[in-house]
């Protein structure tokens, strides 16, 4: 999975699509991963980002300033018609408009006098990362640049997926059809007790395309 930059989430949140980053994951805070539930919903992600960084090395701080929101502005411009749109977030993402741009953090860039500012581009999942990538590829290269500034992809892609939560029934749905499948193995004198259903939906990327939405159910089969 691709790192996502921890600076590039200082926007603020009023605007934010319900789109989760699924390295952005709530697996992360008290929940393994090796015990994740066998039953949930896999489907292909919605949407592909990545972070890509608007640096310029000008000796003065104000130039490259200008130079970097110059580049950032030229994007926002050509993002619709290239089929993008700049985001921001570590985990939920939010839309970079001309109205919150200039509330992006600079940072160092790695060398002396130089900024950048890191943005996500992102684009709609398609069945194919290769198509994805190379739609930003496309969009990047294709961005003009201005005086000693430089745009530069910063990691691969990583997926997102839109409104998890709104998966909810379709997986309590899928986890109570097998909990009566495995209650009927062991016979008409037999039940089964379901508890978790109640949590929080996780996630998980489980192949180039696809994620997985579960909830940390447990059941257990037991006499009537």
């Amino acid at each position: 999975a691709a790192f996502v930059s921890p600076t590039v989430a200082q926007v603020s949140k009023s605007q934010a699509l319900g789109e989760i980053i699924v390295t952005g994951n709530r697996i992360n805070a008290g929940y393994a991963q090796e015990n994740r539930p066998v039953v949930g919903l896999r489907r292909e992600a919605d949407s592909a980002v990545m972070t890509v960084s608007f640096s310029s090395d000008s000796r003065d701080e104000a130039t490259r300033k200008k130079e970097i929101h110059t580049m950032l502005l030229a994007a926002m411009d050509r993002a619709g018609a290239a089929g993008v749109e700049l985001v921001t977030g570590n985990f939920e993402l939010i839309p970079v408009t001309k109205a919150n741009y200039q509330e992006l953090p600079f940072n160092w860039a790695g060398r002396v006098d130089t900024s950048k500012v890191d943005v996500m581009v992102k684009v709609k999942l398609a069945g194919s990362t290769v198509s994805a990538s190379s739609r930003i590829d496309s969009f990047v290269k294709g961005l003009p640049r201005n005086g000693r500034g430089a745009i530069d992809k910063a990691g691969g892609l990583v997926l997102t997926i839109v409104n998890p939560d709104q998966y909810r029934d379709a997986i309590v749905k899928l986890v109570a059809e097998d909990a009566r499948s495995r209650a009927t193995i062991f016979g008409p004198d037999y039940a089964v007790q379901v508890t978790g259903i109640d949590g929080q939906i996780f996630w998980s990327q489980v192949s180039g395309t696809d994620v997985f939405l579960y909830i940390p159910y447990r059941y257990t089969i037991v006499p009537k």
